[in-house]
């Protein structure tokens, strides 16, 4: 009966009269003893405190060097991980994943004798009332919709635990968001710790009687509740209340409910009564505890000391214990081996299965798989390989890597890590680092079932596992994108998260136009984003990675903006959203106070300002190309444009950590830049830490001052969190009270249509003041005691304020209503002929409730408009006045804007040419038209172009969008052909195709009509297109590469006209476009050849004669050529040769031949090819082989030359004795080939047909 695993233990049997019975007592604590061992006696180690990695390694950059010491500062860690990859790339390893938490979890400290807000009380009660803080998601992700992320999640989850009494009930702890509870089988979550400062919940444990009394470690603290938690208790008595500990596990003995045992980082402790009292019975890192499945008695202990775990048993209930170290891993130093998970099944109740993690033999991660037969006493390597560690390969997997084949090295070993056993199959071993492993013979060999990556997949576990349990046929995964179930050993795997609220916004946006379009980069899950209800559940997980930005376009909330650029919404989670070219993405850092944003011109919402590095950056195309503003020479972080006058801008700057942080201000757009930073006396003598800017919509001098230290705790800020100045920074006021008294600012925004009101979010909540306010007003009713405030968002047609947080998204309502602000916003203020249409939209603070919109455009049609966003066409140059009058609820409000929209009539006249030289793209005068809104044309830097020099020039990127047939149109302005009588276009182009199907076109078309019709002049694709074969990766010209079209314009010159080059896309590979020339040909004079000779025997030597030639190619008639302008030539046969002179300029060439008669006196020997220079074939139409004499291997180089005496292609350090010329882009005719060492030199000339 005892040995049966799927014995029932019922309550009845709890209360009846065998309870009495000593014999019987003892069977029924058996009984349930064995079933608690069936669920939960395999109890894994869970996320815990971060080791260093290999630190003992000399070879470690001298940052990781830094910040492995025993109290890093994060200053010079920070500048040495700059300066280190400065110069190297950046590729994810364990140290720089270890960086990103360790400088991560800094600013998200919270101060220990922090007191919760909600304990506080708000100065009006208008504060607590208005105030109704609810969660709107993430609260899981779309795993099915198109978009979503190769690595989708949504939370990270350190633990679960199944209750034993009530299968139904599950509580769970968080990396940001506490403890949680299902009581439907994670079908449903609650937060049951919103009133605690608790973030970073990794032990728990339930009464396996009583699913209503739950003990979990938070802080420095053990808590428990009674009532299923919906209140907590700090348990311990006083002198263990003070203890500074991290509980790691926290495991209760399967016969006394009574007795728990608590591994934390000081010590093993243990309670008898409930947690009233705990005394300590093992000191040092306690990392884990399992009992022994049958055996109450035998307690496993994993200790962690300097550089290895060590194995710890007791035979007498946990009073003492015995290191066992027969078989256990034991590394030499510099090896090392700091983590270790120990899981134990009913299955075999004498084994006991070990994860190892460390370094050893030249290899790091998994350090072996050991299992116990004994109950500890000896151990036995089973995994991987034929030793501990060792460089990974196709018999030694790496368990802990990113490969699901195991063959990358390292891993986040000392952060994701989680085992455990199967209680009916002890041959089932679950492995879990950043993938979940399988092994279904005891440990010996391992599977990954689905990589981390590969959210496709039915039986897909996101990355970073740091718990595995079974509970009898449920098995549980919780993991850095949530908690994964399975009831079949993992062959199909479920998402069971719903409605923890845990994502890690590290930054995040919502729109205006469409306040129900929200996004946020975060850490470790994508990007989370919400598109009103179009996701299941809400939200999608995309993108991947770990990501910070987050913006929505204001004008049109389908444009978004993440870490991966650009992307167009498609509204419909059965199609894919699209993206477009943003390269120049503002900074985004894992310091606090270190990011910049995106901000947008409020009169434009294609215009937006950017920091990028040190670089204040502004595109006018909505990121297609940027202009530089300014370089401050520091960091450029927080940036605010003036509503009332766009030309004042605020930024501020960031040097480095412990750099003293500027304000700047300039009054002319960007020209003149004037430091506003308030005096250090001011701050208190602590200018380190950075800021974040608001600014009045009505004032342009009226601006506030958040002070948002890295740290979350430090340093202390009382009285000086919060400036003011109402002179655009001349001066400055401290706008600080005591209500923001141990508070640590993270953001700070105005809220229009209020008399200065302000809130400001801060690492535990939301605050907000007007100028009616004496103080502070705390505004965090609803919000998590512990809940950072990445970002505040104001929701005007909702009248919501939207807080990102470190635990999801969060609304309430406004603290006040704000009265309309009217805002003029379009598309574009420039129109033309071509682009004669404007997209206005109403950028204003407007409530929906009964909002009204009167639009007047003077000039335009139509001339009024009642629409939010109407659309007006002008017809005749000039500058046109809007005016925008919103009303609704509370009032109204009117703006106007004197020449807010200007109509350009430009005409260029002849010539005209285009290098894409110039700053900005595209040029002035100019037209992009960009269908899709996705990658379109823009400018590139390339190291040759058609000339071998470096150029800029425009190109379409065809290699990385997948978009085929979608068009995207570079239209010149007007040109005015009238009156040429020989108008040319010519042009540069340089294109390569993928190959098998994957190819571009280009197109030219002419229009003499502002576009309402165009004429195709030219349409290639593919083959045809291409001057170079086909190539498989990102693909640059060189200067042989290039081709030159010339296309005659005379049919079109009767007036002015517009030229279209029209990008086609194919997913190919790129085109480039550059010197686009268009001039009158028969305006340009030609060259006139003329020549004479003498001679000297057979030797002749020649004189140019011609006038305007620029270029020389001679033809001696014999086979050889020259392009020198006075060459010397000797025959070797007598006869009549006609020799002939090709002269060339700018705009064309001439020719001119003459006859010469050789007379030789004295027999000369025809020339030894095989001592100069031989082409085989000549002529040729694929490829020939020049032959030369080159006995030394001196290093030759070769340059063909067209007739014109340009130079089409060169090859450089050609040290063999010959080189094979393709055909490729070398279009059919006469060339010359020279080949030079700078000693010798050959000419030939070549026929390519």
């Amino acid at each position: 009966m005892i040995s049966d695993p799927h014995l029932p233990c019922k309550t009845d049997f709890l209360q009846n009269e065998y309870l009495v019975n000593p014999k019987f007592s003892i069977v029924k604590n058996y009984c349930c003893f064995l079933m608690f061992c069936f669920f939960v006696c395999t109890t894994p180690l869970l996320a815990q405190t971060e080791k260093a990695y290999n630190a003992q390694d000399s070879l470690l950059p001298n940052w990781v060097k830094l910040m492995y010491t025993q109290n890093p500062d994060p200053g010079a860690v920070t500048r040495a991980y700059d300066e280190y990859y400065g110069s190297t790339p950046l590729v994810k390893n364990s140290h720089t994943q270890y960086y990103k938490r360790w400088i991560r979890s800094i600013g998200r400290a919270v101060s220990k004798n922090y007191i919760p807000q909600n304990k506080i009380k708000p100065i009006s009660e208008s504060a607590a009332a208005n105030a109704n803080w609810q969660s709107i998601g993430p609260w899981t992700f779309d795993k099915g919709a198109e978009s979503v992320s190769y690595a989708a999640g949504a939370a990270h989850v350190y633990t679960m635990e199944q209750a034993i009494s009530n299968t139904d009930v599950l509580f769970a702890g968080t990396a940001t968001a506490g403890v949680w509870k299902t009581l439907d089988k994670g079908l449903n979550w609650m937060s049951v710790t919103d009133t605690l400062m608790i973030g970073s919940v990794v032990a728990l444990e339930i009464n396996h009687q009583n699913e209503n009394t739950v003990y979990f470690g938070g802080g420095t603290n053990i808590y428990k509740t009674y009532n299923g938690g919906i209140s907590w208790e700090i348990v311990g008595d006083a002198t263990f209340q003070v203890l500074d500990i991290w509980c790691n596990d926290l495991v209760m003995d399967p016969t006394d409910t009574n007795r728990l045992f608590a591994a934390t980082d000081i010590g093993l402790f243990v309670t008898t009564d409930g947690g009233a009292n705990f005394s300590q019975v093992v000191n040092g890192e306690i990392q884990e505890v399992e009992f022994h499945p049958t055996d109450p008695t035998i307690i496993y202990v994993v200790r962690q000391t300097a550089s290895q775990t060590e194995f710890h048993k007791s035979v007498d209930g946990g009073i003492s214990f015995v290191q066992k170290t027969n078989g256990w891993p034991s590394p030499v130093n510099p090896d090392e081996q700091k983590r270790t998970e120990i899981a134990v099944t009913l299955a075999a109740p004498g084994n006991v299965y070990a994860l190892a993690t460390g370094s050893a033999n030249g290899g790091s991660g998994l350090y072996g798989i050991y299992v116990s037969q004994d109950e500890g006493e000896s151990w036995t390597f089973r995994c991987c390989g034929a030793q501990p560690a060792g460089p990974p390969d196709s018999t030694n997997l790496n368990l802990m890597g990113w490969q699901d084949n195991g063959s990358d090295d390292g891993g986040q070993y000392y952060y994701d890590l989680a085992f455990d056993v199967s209680p009916i199959d002890a041959d089932r071993l679950h492995v879990g680092g950043v993938n979940h492993w399988i092994s279904s013979d005891g440990g010996y060999t391992f599977t990954c079932p689905s990589k981390w990556s590969h959210s496709y997949k039915d039986n897909y576990v996101h990355a970073d596992i740091h718990d595995i349990r079974f509970y009898g046929d449920d098995l549980w995964i919780a993991c850095d994108g949530g908690i994964f179930y399975s009831d079949d050993t993992g062959a199909t795997v479920q998402v069971r998260m719903f409605g923890i609220a845990g994502t890690d916004f590290w930054g995040f946006g919502a729109g205006h136009s469409d306040p129900n379009v929200m996004l946020g980069g975060t850490y470790h899950n994508g990007t989370l984003l919400k598109d009103n209800q179009v996701y299941n559940d809400d939200w999608i997980s995309t993108d991947g990675g770990d990501n910070i930005r987050g913006y929505v376009n204001y004008g049109n909330s389908r444009l978004c903006y993440s870490d991966y650029g650009g992307k167009v919404l498609s509204g419909d989670r059965t199609v894919a959203n699209t993206s477009f070219t943003f390269d120049s993405l503002p900074n985004a850092s894992y310091i606090s106070g270190a990011s910049s944003n995106l901000e947008f011109d409020p009169t434009q919402y294609n215009t937006m300002y950017v920091g990028r590095n040190n670089l204040l950056l502004r595109t006018v195309d909505n990121g297609g190309s940027f202009e530089l503003i300014h370089n401050f020479g520091k960091m450029v972080t927080s940036i605010e444009l003036a509503w009332s006058d766009p030309e004042v801008l605020y930024v501020c700057t960031y040097e480095d950590w412990w750099g003293a942080k500027q304000v700047w201000r300039t009054e002319d757009g960007g020209q003149i830049w004037t430091e506003i930073t308030p005096f250090s006396s001011l701050l208190n003598g602590d200018d380190w830490v950075p800021y974040d800017i608001t600014i009045s919509n009505t004032d342009a001098n009226s601006i506030w001052l958040a002070r948002t230290s890295q740290y979350g705790n430090s340093p202390n800020m009382d009285g000086y969190q919060v400036f003011q100045s109402s002179d655009g920074g001349t001066t400055w006021n401290n706008y600080s009270s005591p209500s923001l008294d141990g508070e640590w600012p993270t953001n700070i925004e105005f809220q229009r249509g209020t008399d200065g009101g302000v809130y400001l979010g801060t690492r535990s909540g939301v605050y907000y003041r007007n100028n009616t306010l004496s103080e502070w007003e705390l505004y965090s009713s609803g919000l998590p005691a512990n809940c950072n405030s990445t970002q505040l968002v104001i929701n005007y047609k909702d009248q919501k304020l939207v807080n990102g947080t470190n635990r999801g998204a969060w609304e309430s309502d406004l603290y006040e209503a704000s009265a309309p602000q009217a805002q003029i916003s379009s598309d574009t203020r420039l129109v033309n002929c071509f682009i004669n249409a404007v997209q206005f939209v109403s950028y204003s603070a407007v409530s929906d409730s009964n909002a009204s919109f009167q639009w007047n455009f003077p000039g335009g049609s139509p001339s009024t408009s009642t629409l939010e966003n109407p659309v007006v066409t002008y017809d005749t140059p000039g500058y046109y006045g809007v005016t925008l009058t919103v009303t609704d609820a509370y009032g109204s409000s009117t703006q106007t804007i004197v020449d807010f929209v200007e109509f350009q009539q430009e005409i260029k006249a002849l010539p005209h040419a285009e290098d894409f030289e110039s700053a900005g793209f595209t040029p002035a005068y100019w037209n992009l038209v960009n269908w899709d809104n996705g990658a379109t044309w823009q400018s590139v830097s390339l190291q040759e172009g058609a000339d071998c020099n470096p150029t800029t020039a425009a190109y379409m990127n065809h290699f990385y969008v997948n978009n085929p047939g979608e068009e995207d149109d570079l239209i010149t302005p007007y040109i005015d052909l009238f009156g040429a009588n020989n108008p040319i276009l010519t042009y540069d182009y340089a294109y390569a195709r993928w190959g098998n199907g994957y190819e571009d076109g280009f197109r030219v078309e002419v229009s003499s009509d502002c576009g309402a019709t165009w004429t195709i002049l030219y349409d290639k694709f593919g083959d045809q297109l291409e001057t170079i074969g086909p190539q498989q990766n990102v693909w640059e010209p060189t200067c042989a590469d290039w081709v030159q079209v010339a296309i005659d314009l005379t049919p079109y010159s009767a007036g002015p006209v517009m030229l279209n080059f029209v990008g086609v896309n194919g997913w190919g590979n790129n085109f480039y476009l550059d010197n686009i020339q268009i001039e009158d040909t028969a305006s340009c004079p030609l060259p006139v050849s003329a020549f004479a000779y003498a001679d000297s025997s057979a030797t002749l030597y020649f004189s140019d004669l011609s006038a305007g030639a620029s270029g020389w190619y001679w033809d001696f008639g014999d086979g050889i050529i020259s392009i020198d302008q006075n060459p010397i030539h000797s025959y070797f046969s007598e006869g009549t040769y006609d020799v002939c002179l090709i002269t060339s300029n700018g705009c064309g060439i001439d020719t001119l031949c003459q006859s010469v008669t050789i007379i030789i006196p004295i027999s000369i020997p025809e020339p030894n090819a095989t001592a100069g220079l031989l082409v085989i074939p000549n002529p040729f139409d694929h490829t020939a082989t020049v032959y030369f004499d080159n006995t030394d291997n001196d290093a030759f180089q070769l340059t063909i030359y067209d007739l014109l005496g340009n130079k089409v292609r060169q090859k450089i350090s050609i040290t063999s004795d010959r080189i094979v010329i393709r055909k490729d882009n070398l279009s059919p005719g006469i060339y010359c080939i020279v080949l030079t060492n700078g000693q010798h030199t050959y000419r030939e000339r070549i026929v390519v047909e």
